[in-house]
């Protein structure tokens, strides 16, 4: 998306912060979702 005007992106990634501390970070390492769904983040609650 960033040859379409929309400015640089980072890669898709998820992370549960408690408190101000990052306690889990997943990040996509290909297209899709699937470590960054809402359903994998809910599970780590």
């Amino acid at each position: 998306a960033t040859g379409f005007g929309m400015g640089k992106r980072s890669q898709r990634y998820a992370m549960i912060v408690d408190n101000g501390v990052i306690t889990h970070i997943n990040v996509e390492e290909g297209p899709g979702v699937d470590v960054s769904s809402a359903e994998t983040m809910m599970g780590l609650l």
